[in-house]
């Protein structure tokens, strides 16, 4: 059987370490980040103790020309459930239906868990640094902010390398950059306007080793769910080029309970 994946794909953002080193800085610029931590969506500020949800992926989507009945028996018997912390970390696990129980399909239902396991993993890895905490650090002195007029360049650094971002004037986030020794990372995020803050909706992401390695660059777009007054993601979608393959998914969230 042929099957239609691309693993570089969910390479493309990973979580920051929360760890940070200080720095001095003025009262204003102190100012502007404590601005900019409040302007933003955060479901840490409404409580938020996770959730347990289902997955379902659209396999129509991501198998493409590879999305043929046999296939589509085997892939839609693998049913997929997640838990997301109070941090917005998540364990996906599965469970297998009779049409992919056979000990021949062992190797595909594995790398069929493998995928789904580390997209989802890398989607909310990106999504929590956005909606659930906040990308600015708590402490304000950590953080080095230039005002250049019209943006502010806003930088800090984590165990995984130096982050730097873009804001403008009225403290909208237009990209966030990781700097390692292995990779750079960029994110272009995309906001909605609500009265608990500006909700990330979509991010455009590329993932770039500076050494051996392929160039991913991907959309992604978000739909939200309202669970108890906390928006939640209901479905994620994405599409781009990892190297020169094109690559696309969409996958669908079910919540069953919230965490308590």
């Amino acid at each position: 059987m042929k099957f239609r994946h691309a693993p570089g794909f969910l390479l493309t953002i990973l979580a920051l370490t929360a760890y940070v080193y200080p720095h001095e800085q003025s009262p204003e610029n102190q100012d502007v980040v404590n601005q900019a931590r409040n302007a933003y969506y955060s479901l840490a500020r409404k409580g938020f103790k996770g959730f347990t949800a289902t997955i379902e992926p659209n396999w129509e989507v991501i198998l493409a020309q590879t999305a043929t009945p046999a296939n589509l028996k085997i892939f839609r018997a693998v049913q997929f459930s997640m838990v997301v912390d109070a941090n917005g970390a998540v364990t996906v696990t599965h469970e297998v239906g009779a049409d992919a129980a056979k000990p021949d399909l062992q190797p595909t239902v594995n790398r069929i868990h493998y995928d789904i396991q580390r997209l989802v993993t890398g989607f909310f890895n990106t999504w929590r640094i956005f909606a659930v905490n906040s990308p600015f650090p708590e402490t304000a002195s950590n953080v080095t902010v230039e005002n250049a007029g019209k943006q502010y360049r806003v930088s800090y650094q984590t165990q995984s390398g130096d982050v730097t971002m873009a804001m403008n004037s009225d403290l909208l986030l237009t990209e966030w950059n990781l700097s390692a020794p292995t990779v750079k990372r960029t994110v272009k995020p995309k906001f909605q306007k609500t009265v608990d803050g500006l909700l990330l909706t979509g991010y455009h992401g590329v993932f770039e080793p500076t050494g051996p390695g392929i160039k991913t660059t991907l959309d992604f777009q978000i739909e939200y769910q309202d669970v108890s007054g906390m928006k939640l993601p209901r479905k994620l979608r994405f599409n781009g080029m990892h190297g020169s393959e094109p690559v696309e998914a969409e996958l669908v969230f079910t919540i069953k309970d919230q965490l308590k």
